[in-house]
């Protein structure tokens, strides 16, 4: 089955999600809005990328039609911090 992609066209700042995962036992969710449908995300793991302003984001969704799901994502901040945009994978359980 395939993966499903939805593209990210707005969401948190950089410390709402180093919040989320630095207290799991808070069960913080973080809110993204997609081109689809807004989405809803409990953070595993958070890699901040090699240029400052992209992470790699991991955990499961916790709203929509996708709830329970695993996902990864790729988001990115602008330099101004106003345009923070990119995709989120929802995965499969076998690819999970």
């Amino acid at each position: 089955m395939p993966k499903t992609r939805l593209t990210i066209i707005d969401g948190p700042r950089k410390p709402d999600l180093q919040w989320a995962v630095a207290y799991p036992e808070k069960h913080l969710h973080i809110h993204f809005e997609t081109e689809e449908d807004p989405v809803d995300v409990h953070l595993d793991r958070m890699e901040e990328l090699a240029d400052g302003m992209s992470f790699g984001l991991s955990g499961h969704v916790v709203s929509s039609n996708h709830k329970s799901k695993a996902f990864r994502a790729v988001y990115h901040l602008s330099d101004q911090g106003s345009q923070r945009r990119g995709v989120i994978e929802i995965l499969n359980i076998m690819d999970s």
